[in-house]
């Protein structure tokens, strides 16, 4: 695969469902939207198979992420977001869908409808927008309509979304920076982060390419060799630190730590970050305390949410663009005799 052609899934063009006569056809389709979705370090750690139902989601635990993401938290909030992309492109293509969760894997009904959730339909813009950009952001406030429809969203979840007060900014910042000395002043750490990081020139469809990567080392063309051979915590402490204290706004992602409760909480997530995305806004995510339990338990006391903590992000505008980072197409997640 060549450079360019790793960022081919952003290019679909939405016409072209409109030309496809099965079933089968049109899901897979759809399934182009889902792998859009966001997940940690770009792992991209979802499987679909098309079903006479609809389609079948699971975790591909080949990509999980067992130094930051232990308990694949992050792993199936990931799988939710992937089904949030799905459910909003079959909203805007005139279906309803159904989520059941079994023991084995999460199952989505399809229902062709004239009378599509508006909810989800509305955010199909943002699909092939939304990106996390970890650049550096303005310190202005958002405008009053934006910061109206995402605290409109926020306030409809109140046990998975919650805002952070400003004056505990400071605090949360204290927190991220002593878990980033943490978590890279660990080599196993530092060797599972460097092994997600592409060159900007690389072929992998997944990971995340040095350029937009928000990590502080003084040469991004060779982050990969910088952080795993170098400790670059007090470094990464200070720069995110910054980003911190110019976010117009810190929202904490709360769930319960099983399975059915993180899928959910992606899907809400993703919500979000598309909402976020309509409004012409960026986002980026602190996650380093959270994913330390000594520093996620002081969180938790901080937001006051009956649910542990599961994400921390920022809002805000972004100083700069960014890319997107690369995907995987569908035929590289899609099975039919699994």
């Amino acid at each position: 695969m060549s450079s360019e052609s790793r960022f081919r899934a952003w290019q679909i063009d939405d016409a072209d469902f409109y030309e496809l006569d099965s079933r089968d056809a049109q899901l897979e389709f759809l399934l182009q939207y889902a792998v859009l979705a966001p997940s940690s370090h770009n792992a991209q750690p979802w499987r679909f198979r098309i079903v006479p139902e609809g389609v079948e989601v699971r975790a591909d635990l080949t990509r999980r992420l067992p130094i930051v993401d232990p308990a694949d938290r992050e792993m199936w909030m990931s799988v939710g977001a992937a089904i949030a992309n799905l459910r909003v492109a079959a909203a805007h293509f005139g279906f309803a869908t159904t989520v059941v969760t079994t023991a084995d894997t999460i199952a989505i009904a399809f229902r062709e409808t004239c009378a599509p959730d508006e909810d989800l339909r509305a955010l199909f813009p943002a699909i092939k927008r939304r990106h996390t950009n970890r650049k550096p952001y303005t310190d202005d406030p958002l405008e009053p309509e934006a910061l109206r429809k995402i605290c409109d969203y926020i306030d409809r979840h109140p046990d998975t979304l919650r805002l952070l007060l400003p004056r505990d900014k400071g605090r949360i910042a204290d927190l991220i920076a002593a878990a980033e000395r943490e978590q890279m002043s660990q080599p196993a750490y530092r060797d599972e982060l460097a092994n997600w990081i592409r060159a900007n020139d690389d072929s992998d469809p997944d990971g995340m390419c040095a350029d937009g990567l928000g990590i502080a080392t003084p040469f991004s063309a060779a982050a990969e060799w910088f952080v795993r051979n170098v400790d670059i915590g007090p470094l990464q402490a200070v720069h995110d630190r910054q980003l911190v204290e110019d976010a117009a706004m810190l929202v904490v992602v709360a769930a319960e730590d099983d399975r059915v409760s993180l899928v959910n909480a992606g899907e809400i997530l993703e919500r979000l970050l598309l909402r976020v995305t309509l409004e012409g806004l960026n986002y980026s995510f602190f996650n380093s305390p959270i994913q330390l339990d000594t520093q996620r338990d002081r969180i938790w006391a901080y937001v006051s949410t009956r649910r542990p903590p599961q994400l921390l992000l920022r809002v805000g505008r972004a100083r700069s663009d960014v890319r997107a980072m690369p995907r995987r197409t569908v035929e590289d997640v899609i099975g039919r005799n699994e």
